[in-house]
């Protein structure tokens, strides 16, 4: 059987982004914000990816945990715009009213206020969005991703582009390119927000939080509460995440189901598979979040989000971000070249994405402005794309 479809050839961009979680905006306003035309395509309806859609609406620590702040850039102005509407604050010693709780440069913020913010914040910064639109795979010449194929109701759809940037969370710009990936293993989560009576009392005491409690029904990120014979995702068939989901609905249910009827309510289900290591590149250096160790190419420093490690100070390789078989495709967030384990874990969560997609965006407009490729790029340029 031969199936031929015709592929509607669109205007031409500067640079693509594809993928609209946090990674995704950063890549794309800071690729706008240097002066390039600038599509975003998303192929949910609502932008932030896990962070909104997949409801974990913590924003991790910018801080080292010992009052440093290691990120900066757009995650700072990501974090802060996160509790502009909505329930988030953020501690005093980062500028909040007092009302929050952390001592770190972290908060919890509302997802469906914060992914309101985040349509208003890329189009005010020029960015093009496309929702609803799924990136099937890139155009690739002699080494150049010349442009994406895209399904949406409009049909089959070609958008040229002169650099790309992959901020899809699954490395599918990259594999579908030809280029070295590698699949992650996954814990089975699941986590929907609900609320119980108990929590609908603290109400009369201005709490509005406590309708978003957390509840999972699988592991926490070691692994604790994985449920037992169920093997670990990787998450790169449909099939297993349809497993992976299905498996998280009928433990939520399970849950809801022992307990007295009418004492709780789940109010939000996640819009996307709550994997956390899918798939990423394999890059011409690696992030290993190791603490002290500098890189001559590094775009930036973070610290890590996790308890027993305050105080570590890790560089990102720019080297992490691109693989040399294609010369103008950029990873951005959780996909960039970081191997399972400490580089990967800290690698994935909400600032390290932004800071990563910024740098991606920012090399992405300086390839199309000065007609290079990635591998002509000077230690001069490296430093332009830098996030201090």
């Amino acid at each position: 059987m031969k199936l031929e479809r015709e592929t509607i050839i669109k205007d031409g961009y500067d640079v693509i982004v594809v993928g609209g979680g946090i990674a995704g905006v950063a890549a794309s306003v800071a690729a706008a914000r240097s002066g390039v035309k600038v599509l975003l395509i998303e192929k949910a309806v609502n932008l932030g990816g896990l962070a909104t859609n997949g409801l974990i609406s913590w924003y991790e620590p910018l801080c080292d945990g010992r009052g440093k702040q290691m990120i900066f850039g757009l995650a700072e102005e990501l974090i802060r715009l996160s509790c502009k509407t909505g329930y988030g604050r953020l501690p005093k010693a980062w500028g909040g009213d007092g009302s929050s709780t952390y001592t770190r440069f972290a908060a919890d913020f509302s997802p469906t206020a914060f992914m309101l913010e985040l349509d208003r914040f890329v189009i005010e910064n020029g960015v093009k969005l496309r929702f609803d639109t799924l990136a099937t795979y890139p155009v690739v010449e002699n080494g150049i991703v010349t442009g994406v194929v895209c399904e949406s109701v409009s049909g089959c759809e070609l958008f040229p582009a002169k650099a790309v940037v992959d901020a899809t969370g699954n490395a599918a710009v990259f594999n579908g390119a030809g280029a070295e990936t590698v699949a992650g293993k996954n814990y089975t989560s699941y986590i929907a927000h609900g609320f119980t009576v108990d929590d609908a009392a603290k109400l009369a005491d201005g709490d509005i939080r406590a309708f978003r409690r957390w509840i999972n029904s699988g592991s926490d990120m070691l692994g604790n509460g994985q449920p037992e014979n169920v093997p670990l995702c990787e998450g790169v068939t449909a099939e297993s995440v349809t497993e992976f989901v299905v498996c998280g609905k009928a433990r939520i249910l399970k849950l809801l189901s022992e307990k007295e009827k009418g004492s709780a309510e789940l109010m939000a289900l996640p819009f996307m598979p709550q994997l956390r290591t899918v798939r990423r590149i394999v890059g011409n250096s690696d992030f290993c979040a190791e603490n002290g160790v500098t890189f001559v190419d590094a775009i930036a420093s973070c610290g890590d989000f996790r308890m027993n490690n305050i105080g570590n100070h890790y560089e990102i390789p720019f080297g992490a971000l691109w693989n040399g078989k294609i010369k103008n495709l950029l990873a951005a967030g959780r996909i960039i070249s970081s191997p399972q384990g400490d580089g990967w874990e800290v690698a994935r969560v909400i600032p390290v994405c932004a800071l990563t997609g910024e740098a991606a965006g920012k090399a992405a407009a300086l390839l199309v402005k000065e007609n290079k490729t990635l591998k002509d790029l000077s230690a001069d340029d490296i430093k332009k794309i830098r996030v201090c």
